[in-house]
């Protein structure tokens, strides 16, 4: 059995836009198990969120803020991000975008070469790795991941992570799928996520993720 349902946000709760789907809130208040919002969005973003959908428990900052019923803890030291993002504005002329509101990790505007600026970090050995959700780049802490946060919130929940289902779109949604019960994606994800999970929406976007509650429920997992 599914105990929790833990779900991305952009692309999965809302449309390629970032807005949110109707129908994906009325999924979330309809549920009588716990959901977990798993998202790379700021701390102040997801708690704002979670407080709007009914939600008690949070991952932020791609596993880096990890919240439940108001207990906040941060993982990782944004320092080194902070010293990657220099090192990367000198070679390769990049921004940051919104990254004032963030504890753990930074957000890069695209158009730059991702490659080749992962392999210059890689170089300075600073253990900081760049991100692609699908909707922004992210400079983040190496092995904090959605994966690492959901394991966090599962201890405080008393949930083993088996029992959780994951749902998600992008590539950085992977880690925690991988340590779920039950890994999804909705339809318009990306491949790799699609390899990833055990059952694929055939809908997009927050209709995929009511898609996908329904195929739980019709076979009894929740």
């Amino acid at each position: 059995m599914i105990e929790a349902v833990a779900v991305d946000i952009d692309g999965t709760l809302t449309d390629e836009r970032r807005v949110l789907s109707p129908v994906s809130v009325s999924v979330i208040r309809e549920l009588d198990v716990p959901v977990v919002l798993v998202t790379g969005n700021t701390h102040c973003f997801t708690r704002a969120a979670a407080v709007l959908l009914g939600v008690r428990h949070f991952v932020a900052e791609n596993g880096g803020v990890i919240s439940s019923d108001d207990r906040i803890e941060v993982v990782g030291d944004r320092k080194m991000c902070d010293e990657a993002y220099e090192h990367l504005k000198e070679r390769f002329g990049i921004k940051k975008f919104d990254s004032r509101y963030r504890l753990t990790d930074l957000v890069l505007i695209r158009g730059f070469d991702v490659d080749a600026a992962s392999r210059y970090l890689e170089s300075l050995n600073i253990p900081v790795e760049l991100v692609d959700t699908g909707f922004a780049i992210h400079i983040k802490i190496r092995g904090v991941t959605k994966g690492t946060g959901l394991r966090r919130i599962s201890e405080r929940l008393g949930i083993p992570t088996k029992r959780i289902a994951a749902i998600g779109d992008s590539p950085s949604d992977v880690p925690m799928m991988e340590i779920s019960g039950f890994p999804a994606a909705v339809g318009n994800a990306h491949p790799a996520v699609k390899s990833a999970a055990r059952y694929v929406a055939d809908r997009p976007f927050g209709d995929g993720f009511a898609e996908i509650i329904d195929h739980m429920r019709s076979s009894g997992m929740i």
